[in-house]
Formats: C-alpha cells, structure tokens, sequence
C-alpha cells in the first residue's frame, strides 16, 4: 500500500486542519527550517501507526502531542492517512481486498480517549499494526556480531520466532513447576492416603461381603433340604409312575395278546372258511381283472403304432420339402448373380456417362474462357498464355534448383560415407572380440528361453492354485461351523467316538440312522418321525465286533446300536400291501421304505426300522387299515398319529418347525458341500504337488535367463559406446541421406522434363497466338458436339438395361418369399414331430406301466393259488401259536400285580416328602419367592458338588473370620477411598496432560529453531548482496559485506561489518571517516529494507552528516534501488531532494505549520 494523502489537525505544531495531498508513489520529500515542524508530518504517522516508545516522536505523555498541550482552545489531536490498496490480492492486508483505498484515523483527547478507525469503524492498535507490520532497526555501528545478527533476524521477520520460543520456554518453566507440585502431592500425600484406605475398604468390604455370605449359606442350607425333598418327591413320583407305566404296558401287552389270540381265532376261522369257499369269488376278481388290464395294453400299443406311423408320414414330406427349398436356393443364387453382372453393366454405363457430361463441361468453359480471349488450364481455370507461361516457368525454376542442391549434397555424402566406410573397416578388426561374446551370449539366451517354453511351467497357475486351495479351505470352515452349530442344537445327531485301535477302518461305522436317508418329500417328515421314534438316533455297525471295539474304548454317550450282521427286520409282505393299496388307492397308503433312499449295505438297518408299517394320508384311512383282518399292522398319518393293531392310539399335532428330519434335509447340502469341497482340495493339493519339481527347475533356468540377459546387456552397452558402434551410427544416418537425396532427384526430374515441354509448348502458342486460338476454338467444338452425341447413345442403352435389372430384382423377390414360406413350413414340421414324439414317449410309458400291472395282476393270481395250496398248512399251525399267547397272558398277569405293589409304595414315600417340604414353606417366608431358582446353574443356589455337610463347615468358618473383623472394620473407609482415588486420578491426568503440552512446546521449538536457520541463512545471503550494492552506489569505489566471525561457518554465530576500498579491507571500522560511518550504516539498514520491502517508509534528515556529494549519492540510489516502495523523507539539503518527485515545503507561520507542495520536473 502507498499513502496518498495525510490530513492533519491538532496535531503538535499544525493547529489548523492541513492537508499534505497527491503524495508521489516513489520519491517524496519533506523541506523546511529549522524548528517549521516538517519532522512532525513522519511524527504524525507514526503515531498514526500505533508507535508506544513516545521518546521517538519527541514527547513525554500524550497531552504534548495536543498543539500547544491544549493550551490554545485546542483539545484533540487527530491524523487521517488514506492508503491506495489499488495493488495484487497479496500484498493486501487481510479482510480489505475489497476496498482500493483505506482510510485509518488516530484520534487523542486530552487527558481523554485514544480511539482508532479504519474506513469509519473502529478498530484496536492491534488491528492497525498487524495492517502494517511495523518493524523497528536502530543502533548499526559498533555493534557485536550477536547484535547484528539480531538486525538481520528482525529483517528476515525471525524476531518472533526468538519471542515465541522464549515464551515457549517460559510456559515450559512454569508447567515444570506444577509437575514438580503434582508429584511430591501425589508421592508424600495423596498415594499413602489411597494405600492405607484400600485396605481399610477391603476389610470393610470382606467383613459385608461375609456379612451377606452367612445369609446366603443359612439360606442355601435351608433350600438345599427343601430341594432335596423335592427332588426326592419327584424320584419318588418317577417310580411310581414308571411302575404305573410298566404295569399299563404289561397291561397294553396283555390287551394286546388278547387281541392278538381274538384275532388269531379269527383267522383262524376265516382260514377254514376260505378253505370251504376254495376262495373263489377273489379268484374270479382277479382273472377279470388280469383280462381287463391286457386289453388296455393291446389299445395302448395300437394306437402307438399309429402314431409311429404318422411320423413317419411327416418326416417324409419334410424331406420333399427340404429338396424343393434347395431348388429354390440354386435359382436363387444364379438371379443373384445376373443382378450382380448386370448391375456392373449398368455402372459401367454410369461411369461413362458422367466421363461424357465432365468432357461436355470442359468444352464449354474452354469456349467461355476463349471468347473472353483466355484458355483454359489443366484444371479448367480461364487463365491467360502469359500467366500459363509464367507459372511454368518458376515451377521449372524452383525444382531444377532443389535437384542441383540435392545432387551436391549426394556428392559430399558419398565422399564423408567412403571415408567412414573405411575406418569402420579397421576398427572392426581391433573389436571382433566383443562381437563373438555377444552371439554367443545371444545363443544361450535363446537355448534357456526354448529350454522354458518346453518345460511348460505358467508361474500364475501356481498362485492361482494356492488361492483357490485357501478360498477352499475358508469355505468349509464355515460349512463344517454351520454344521457344528446344527450338530449342537440336535447333538443327538452327532456321534464322535475314540479310535478302538490303530489302523481302525472308520467306514465300519455307518453313522446315526437319520443322516444315512433322504426322504423324496419334506411332507412325509413327521410320518417317518414317527415311525421310526429313539431309533431315528441309533448308530449303525457293519458288525457286532465293531461296536465290542467302540464301547471298549468308551463313548461321550450311552447309544444303541444297529449292526447289520446280527439285524432281523420284521417286513410287511406284498399281500397286506396290496390289500392296503386296493382299499383306500395306491396315493393314500405309502410304504415308508418307499418314500426315502438310502444305501443299499444299510437295507437291512433300514427295514428293521420302516419294515413293520404303513403311513396313511388321513386318520380314517389309517384305522380301517390298521383293523383290517387282511392288512392288521400299524399305520401312521402324515399328521402323527399312530394306530396299533392292539387298539393303542397316540400322537396329534406336531409343530412343523420341531421336525429333526425337515432341519436335516435343509443342512444336508452343507454335508455335500464339505465332501465336494474335500476332494477338490485334494485334486488341488496334488496339482501343486505335480508343480512343485517344475517350479524349481523353472527358477533355476529363470535366474539363468536372469544373468545372461545382463551381461548381453553390459556388451551392447559397451558396444554401444565403442567407436566402431559411433561410425555405425553415422554410416547408417549418412545412408538415410543419400536415400533420401537420390529420391529427390529421381522425383523432381520427370517433372523437369515435363516442365521444360510445356514451357517450350507454351512459348510456341505464345508466338503464334491467333492460330492456337482459332485451332483451340474448333478443338473445343468438336469437344462439345463429341459429348453430346455420346450423352444421346448412352441414354437409350442405360434405358434398355435399367428394366432388365427390374425383371431380375422382382424375380429374386419372389424366390425370397417361396424359401421363406418353405422354411416356416418345415420348423411347423418339425414341432408336430416333436410333438408327435412327447405323444408317442407317453404311450410307452403306459404301455410300461400296463405291463407292470398286467405282471402284477399274474403275480397275484399266482399267491392266490400258492395260499390256496397252503391254507392246510396255516390252519395247523395257528391253533399252537393261540395256545402259546395265552401262556404268556398268564405270566405278564403275575408281573402286572407285582408293579402295582412297588408304584404303591413310592406314593407313599413321595407324601412323607412333601409333608416336610410344606413344614420348611412354613418356617421360612422367602422360600416362595426363590424356590424357583433352587438348583439353577449358575445360580445361587446352585447345588452342584454341595451336600449338607459342606455347607455346614462353610457356615462355621464364615462366623469365625467375622469375629475376627469386627475389631478392625472402618465403615467410613468407602467414601473417603472415593474421594482419594478421584484427587489421585485428578492429578494424574494433570500430571500426563503437563508431559504432553511439554512435549509439544519441545517440538514447537525445534520447529521454530529450524525455520529460522533457514530463514537466516536465506536473509544473509540476500541482505549482504544488496549491502554491497547499496554501499558501492553511495560511495563509488567502495564495497561492503556481512560476514560471520573468524573461525564461524555460517551466519549463526553472529555478523560482522568489512569493508574495502578499492579491494583492499579495513581492519576495522573504527579507519572509517564519520562520513563513511554513516554511510555503512545507512547502506546496512536500507539493504535490510531492501529484503522484505514495506509499502512506505519514512526517513528524519538521515544525510545530516554527509556532504554534498554523498547526499546527491543517497537521492540516486533511492530511485534505483527503491522503486517498488513509497519514501517519506526529511532532509534539508538541496542535493538530496532535487532527486525526489515531490517536494513538501513547511513554513511556520503565525505560531503554526503551513505545508506547501511543489513537483520536481526530472529530464
């Protein structure tokens, strides 16, 4: 920013507002006697600026800068300065880029306020200073090294760097101080005081905590004795009821032989029935039914062979139309070629037309361009003869002059190529060595690189095969968890066992026998539960040995187990299945073997458990089953209820989601998945074993490769730098030239040649004008009748050929459409044929099902005929089968008296515990509430590893040690630790937070101490080269610099003035006149204004003790030097302000300063 204008008014000596206005950007100086007040105008800024140090503007207080101290009616003192912010974005002061001018006032009232404002609002002194950036450098001469070096700080702007380190250090004092407090409180105080009511509180909280144990032990003794008898109650209840359940079994099982003998007797009966009836009327029944069934399979087949017949009807006319289409293609393709032929034809005859009209047009412009009395040239433009001729002729001109040059640069580069050729020849025969090594190098490399493709080794598929092996392996982590997590909510689903012994072959042990099938339907899920029951859970054995082996070496879990050589399986036979079947239809009644698959080693385990049942659709269907005398076995809903032939009905609702087998079918993918997974981790596995080998031949001929190549590498970078390579070089770039000169010549001559004719055609037209006129004229005439005439022929004929072509296209159109309908036709074809086979595929199943029932029906005539021959024998033996159920009835009526008895008895001892049970309600109040948790894990109450005797010991130990502490227990020792442990943990974190800011101060300060080394090192090599600069333009002949100290590598250590005159140094500066003194210094100070240039400065007659030529000196090297900046100065000789652009004359007049301005006229 620059000043423009300054107003004063109360202000020391100017009494009266007075403007000193249009202030020169540059150069303005400030002229007048002795005591006029021309000093009080930079006074007047300076207080402006915000200047405290009150002795630099000549006062005491402030009152003095009040003209006349207020003596004279005047009270206020106030100075307006208007700065230009007309400059770039970066040199303006921050918040006021906005504005081109900004005005900042100063304003003191006697004994009053001080008040600053910046464009009308008010502001701080430190708003308007940090607007600036004042700096202050005073005392120069006779200063040490340090002090200097302190100049140079303040002028590089590194003060404050100094100033906020040493606040930095003392901050860091202070906190240190406050740590030093904060541990001694924490070690001589606060710790002993935390220590000592630790332990109080842990006495204290032993003694409640015992406290609250004796009643927790009391109640535990109590609830374990009503525990205990509730356990003891539903022993008791257990037995008695299994009792009462054995003896209701014994009682369903005699129920159940009574009706077994019923039955038998029935049968029995119905045998010798049978027998008396020779069961004819079933016989009959199933003859006609036979019959029938064969005639259905004669229908079937007839009308199967009709359709065959059809077929191949269809597949025949398919045929004759695929040949009529490969006609229609033939045709086809022969009008495709007529069209093409006579589609050339014609566009030959376009070709010629349009030949004919351009010659038609040609000859008319060359009659236009005769008449005017021009002709045309080569591209038909009217052109006179003389520019014709004179064109060619510079064309002619320029190329023989690019041939002439073309021909002497050939000549030159064939003399500098032989030269080359031949040198090359000599040092070739030096360097043949190098050659041979590279191609042997070579050879090898190729040999190792072909030895690496044969090896057939891909690096990638290595990787490739490793991630896969890892993306594997994580998968199944997850199946195998999920499976886990399953296995865990149904772990009867889970059997590990122990290795019986070495070598133990683990596929003898099938598994549990849900997870051995899988059931065709998830809606047979409960029916199979069902029917199946506990044995869903058995584990299947291949031999009895096996689960010998198992048990010896122990299980987690009592199971039972199925081994398949000692297995019989009880198997409904085809009879009562039929029966079934044909009473309620084949859908309502289903065999469970049926309705799953399995592995057929495991049939056996299968049949003992699904073998002996029939699952119904409906509770009906299954009880006429159920009871039927030809059917009598056990049925089972898809609902869950089970009937037996005995009369027993169990079972009702389930819940859907309760089923083992629906959870086992959803997870059985996970079990898949993990064997999927296995064996492709193995073929993975055994992949990167086959690799292995490979890989490291491949990285053992790879660093082979690897080591040839660099030293190749190394011989063409010798070869490359050798001078044989260099003379290469240039032959083959001297070749390039004469190339490219020979095709110059070879171009531009043909075009000479044609040139030379047309400039001697040109000038023989040129001599006998006329006549080439009158011979172009007819020339061009005939031209045009030629043209015309052609155009009339090719009408007619382009006419002729043009409907031919239209014939040609409408025929092909045709024969598109016929091959488009002909290939409908046959796609429709062949989708009734393949309909026809969809129809023909479903009468050979019926045909097949047919057959298997008419098989049926034969089979089932012929076990009529077989139970018709051994009815006798049935008959024989059912009467001793009836006497021997009766036997047993008899015995399980003597086992049934005896479970009475026994369940008896414990009811019995089951009332005595209750009794006791609601004595210990009674006593103690509390049990109702927590008898709920009585023996929960976990719990309270938890009675695991207790028994009465335990807790009695307890008991009497915990009332010792309370004794014990009653003597030393503090009750206030809880609040009290509270209180101490929050000090402590105050201080603490204080004690941490005064570390950390300590540590930030350090880094602040190494950070601040760099920023200055490089800012110093930077100032001094700057402010040294313009030291010198200024000095010698001041004093011409003389030079001055800053150096560091004797024996100092840097700045660092401080600075030192040296001076010379005429190149030879001053010792000291004490040689020095007053005059170069003075000089020296002022040269210092402007050369450390130079560095980091203010806006303005303002200088008090600083030539006061310099001569004439001097001062003119420092006038000149102002407006050199400073020409970016604005100068303010004061100076009473004229040979300093003859140099400024402005000049500000002060008179005193009347008891006040008068300013007047005057403007220098510079030539």
């Amino acid at each position: 920013m620059r000043i423009k204008k300054i107003e004063i008014e109360g202000f020391k000596s100017y009494s009266q507002r007075e403007v000193v206005d249009y202030l020169d950007a540059e150069f303005n100086a400030i002229t007048g006697l002795n005591g006029s007040g021309k000093s009080n105008i930079l006074d007047s800024i300076c207080f402006l600026l915000g200047i405290t140090n009150l002795a630099q503007v000549r006062v005491h207080s402030f009152n003095e800068l009040v003209y006349k101290q207020g003596q004279a009616g005047i009270s206020r003192a106030t100075v307006t300065i208007t700065f230009d912010n007309d400059v770039p974005p970066d040199k303006q002061p921050a918040g006021y880029s906005k504005y081109k001018e900004i005005v900042v006032r100063r304003q003191i009232i006697i004994n009053g306020k001080n008040t600053y404002q910046i464009n009308g609002i008010s502001a701080t002194n430190q708003r308007v200073s940090d607007m600036f950036r004042q700096g202050r450098i005073t005392k120069v001469l006779n200063m040490k090294p340090m002090e200097i070096l302190s100049m140079v700080e303040e002028a590089a702007g590194v003060r404050m760097y100094e100033c906020k380190k040493q606040s930095a250090l003392r901050t860091i004092d202070k906190k240190e101080c406050r740590f030093n407090e904060i541990s001694r409180l924490i070690d001589e105080e606060i710790n002993p005081k935390v220590i000592r009511l630790k332990k109080e509180r842990a006495n204290y909280l032993e003694y409640k905590e015992i406290e609250r144990t004796l009643e927790l032990l009391t109640r535990k003794m109590v609830a374990y004795d009503y525990y205990n008898s509730k356990l003891q109650i539903k022993d008791s209840e257990k037995r008695a009821a299994e009792f009462e359940q054995e003896a209701d079994k014994i009682g369903d099982d005699i129920g159940e032989l009574s009706t077994q003998i019923e039955a038998e007797q029935l049968n029995l009966k119905a045998l010798g029935e049978a027998k008396a009836k020779n069961m004819g009327p079933e016989m009959t029944k199933l003859e006609n039914e036979l019959k029938e069934r064969q005639n259905v399979q004669a229908k079937a087949d007839s009308e199967k062979d009709e359709k065959e017949s059809n077929l191949s009807e269809l597949r025949k006319a398919i045929d004759r139309k695929q040949k009529s289409l490969e006609s229609d293609k033939n045709d086809l393709t022969m009008k495709r070629r007529q069209l093409e032929q006579a589609e050339s034809e014609i566009g030959d005859e376009e070709h010629r037309g349009k030949s004919a009209e351009e010659a038609l047009a040609r000859a008319r412009q060359k009659l236009e361009a005769l008449a005017k009395g021009m002709t045309t040239d080569d591209e038909g433009n009217a052109v006179t003869l003389e520019a014709q001729l004179t064109a060619t002729r510079t064309q002619l001109s320029e190329h023989q002059t690019n041939v002439k040059k073309a021909e002497m640069r050939l000549g030159q580069l064939n003399k500098t190529l032989s030269k080359k050729r031949n040198e090359l020849q000599q040092i070739s025969r030096r360097s043949g060595t190098q050659h041979d090594n590279k191609q042997k190098l070579e050879a090898e490399i190729a040999q190792l690189q072909q030895r690496l493709r044969d090896l057939n080794y891909e690096p990638e598929l290595e990787n490739r095969l490793e991630q896969e092996r890892t993306q594997l392996a994580n998968e199944r982590t997850k199946c195998a968890q999920e499976l886990d997590r399953f296995e865990a909510r149904n772990y009867k689903l889970r059997f590990d066992y122990t290795t019986p012994y070495n070598g133990f072959d683990r596929s003898k042990v099938k598994g549990v026998v849900a997870k051995l099938f899988k059931m065709c339907e998830a809606k047979y899920a409960t029916a199979l539960e069902v029917v199946a029951g506990g044995r869903l859970f058995n584990i299947v054995i291949d031999q009895v040995k096996t689960g010998e082996a198992l048990l010896r070496a122990g299980l987690p879990r009592r199971v039972t187990m199925i081994p398949l050589d000692k297995t019989s399986a009880t198997v409904l036979d085809q009879r009562q299945i039929g029966q079934a079947k044909r009473m309620v239809g084949e859908d309502s009644v289903f065999f469970p073997k049926e309705l799953i698959n399995y592995e057929r080693e495991i049939e056996l385990a299968i049949l003992s458990i699904f073998g002996n049942c029939l699952i119904c659709v409906d509770m009906d269907q299954a009880k006429q089953l159920t009871f039927d005398k030809n059917v009598h076995c056990r049925t089972v809903t898809l609902s869950g209820e089970d009937f037996k032939p005995s009369g027993v009905l169990t079972g009702g609702f389930r819940r859907p989601d309760a089923s083992i087998l629906l959870a086992l079918n959803e997870i059985s993918g996970q079990y898949e998945r993990i064997r999927e997974i296995d064996h492709r981790i193995g073929a993975t596995e055994r992949e990167l074993a086959r690799l292995k080998p490979l890989r490291q031949q491949y990285d053992q001929l790879n660093g082979q490769l690897i080591v040839q190549q660099k030293r190749l590498d190394a011989v063409n970078e010798e070869l490359k730098n050798t001078p044989a390579e260099v003379i290469r070089g240039e032959i083959a770039r001297l070749e390039d030239e004469v190339a490219e000169a020979n095709a110059i010549i070879e171009k531009l001559q043909p075009e000479i040649d044609n040139l030379t004719k047309r400039v001697k055609e040109l000038e023989g037209r040129k001599t006998n004008e006329g006549a080439f006129r009158e011979n172009e004229k007819r020339t061009a005439q005939n031209e045009l009748a030629n043209a015309q005439k052609e155009l009339e022929q090719l009408k007619g004929t382009f006419s002729s050929i043009k409907e031919s072509l239209a014939g040609l296209r409408e025929e092909i159109g045709a024969l598109e459409n016929s091959i488009k309908e002909d290939e409908h036709e046959i796609e429709q074809m062949n989708a009734r044929i393949d309909a026809m086979r969809r129809e023909i595929g479903l009468y050979n199943e019926i045909v097949m099902g047919n057959k298997d029932k008419v098989k049926q029906a034969q089979q089932e005539l012929e076990m009529y005929n077989k139970e018709l021959r051994s009815q006798e024998k049935q008959i024989r033996t059912k009467t001793t089968e009836i006497e021997e159920l009766k036997k047993r009835v008899r015995q399980l009526e003597a086992k049934f008296e005896s479970k009475r008895r026994d369940g008896e008895e414990a009811a019995k001892n089951a009332t005595e515990f209750a009794k006791r049970m609601q004595q210990l309600e009674k006593t103690h109040s509390w049990i109702a509430e927590e008898k709920q948790r009585f023996g929960v894990d976990g719990s309270a109450y938890d009675f695991r590893d207790y028994s009465y005797e335990i807790g009695k010991r307890e008991l009497d130990e915990r009332k010792a040690r309370t004794k014990e502490l009653l003597r030393t227990v503090n009750p206030k020792a809880m609040d009290s630790l509270g209180t101490a442990e929050n000090e402590l943990n105050e201080l603490l974190n204080k004690r941490q937070q005064l570390e950390k800011d300590k540590k930030q101060l350090y880094d602040a300060i190494e950070q601040l101490d760099e920023k200055k080394r490089t800012e110093l090192l930077t100032a001094h090599k700057k402010i040294t080269a313009d030291f010198s600069s200024i000095y010698s333009t001041l004093l011409p002949g003389a030079s001055a610099e800053l150096v560091p100290p004797s024996g100092a590598q840097n700045c660092l250590a401080g600075l030192e003035v040296r001076v010379a005159f005429n190149g030879k140094n001053k010792d000291s500066l004490a040689e020095l006149s007053g005059g170069q003194r003075s000089l020296v210094a002022l040269s210092l100070i402007l050369a450390m204004l130079k560095f980091k240039p203010a806006p303005f400065y303002i200088l008090d007659e600083i030539d006061a003790a310099l001569d004439i030529s001097h001062t003119e000196n420092i006038g000149k090297m102002i407006k050199n030097h400073f020409s970016e900046s604005q100068f303010i100065v004061v100076s009473l000789k004229q040979g300093f302000f003859d140099n400024a652009n402005v000049v500000y004359r002060v008179n005193f007049r009347d008891g006040r300063s008068v300013v007047t301005r005057t403007e220098n006229r510079h030539t």
